[in-house]
């Protein structure tokens, strides 16, 4: 499964989830506020020294992920390349036109989104969500009902994978397979998301019926079984972030 929470012992793993967390949002505020492809493309590097020796992320999850996205960075990338207008022509084919900072702009951005996409996908990956869901009450007194939401949220990611997964064996088993043509693979692609959701729907019935005979939010307080450990090294490695992030909105 790509995205889905695996038990290790890294880094990032041994990294409390708020802390974690903070981390991720400094990671967000630097892509938002570097400029250009070649600072993009520093970020993105960062970002996968973190996946892979951080966390100890494999290159096929890896790829599995940039892959994904890429799906959407790429044609943004040919559209904002084309379209944005700049002063250095660096290429002219027939009423096309390509700039340098059409292009520059271009990969700022699409390296932005995949650099914003992996980041969060290491932070599920190495992130427990009863632990985080057991810090955000326990620490910042947050609501457990809204924490609990959050956790929920991260469990049914993962099954949302798999019952694509599930649903797109099925067809290849009854022979079902992607049509020919733009119309035939859209409207397939629309049975499948329906398909998708509507077993989502009925997996989302079954968790409150459950909790509802459970007595989930009878009291308004509840206990944890583990408390988190937040290692010594925490909060210098946040300080170290939050201070690179504001060293960027200032000189960058």
């Amino acid at each position: 499964m790509l995205i889905q929470y695996e038990a290790g012992s890294s880094l990032l793993h041994r990294w409390d989830p708020l802390g974690k967390l903070a981390g991720l949002l400094c990671i967000a505020v630097m892509a938002m506020l570097w400029k250009g492809t070649a600072s993009q493309l520093l970020l993105l590097g960062l970002c996968i020294v973190a996946a892979r020796w951080g966390a100890g992320m494999s290159w096929r999850r890896m790829y599995r992920g940039v892959r994904l996205i890429a799906a959407v960075a790429l044609p943004y990338f040919l559209l904002t390349a084309l379209t944005v207008s700049g002063e250095t022509v660096w290429l002219t084919w027939g009423p096309l036109r390509l700039t340098v900072e059409a292009v520059d702009q271009a990969g700022e951005m699409s390296l932005r989104m995949i650099s914003l996409f992996l980041s969060s996908l290491t932070y599920i990956a190495t992130t427990n969500p009863q632990e985080l869901v057991a810090e955000m009450v326990q620490r910042l007194r947050i609501p457990y009902r809204f924490a609990f939401g959050i956790s929920t949220a991260l469990t049914f990611l993962p099954m949302l994978e798999e019952e694509g997964e599930m649903i797109r064996a099925a067809q290849q088993v009854r022979g079902g397979r992607p049509p020919k043509g733009l119309k035939g693979r859209l409207a397939w692609g629309a049975r499948f998301i329906a398909a998708v959701l509507l077993n989502s729907l009925r997996r989302v019935q079954q968790t409150a019926g459950a909790m509802e005979s459970k007595g989930f939010t009878a009291y308004s307080h509840r206990t944890f079984r583990n408390k988190s450990v937040i290692p010594w090294w925490s909060l210098p490695l946040f300080l170290l972030m939050a201070g690179l992030t504001v060293w960027t909105g200032i000189y960058m």
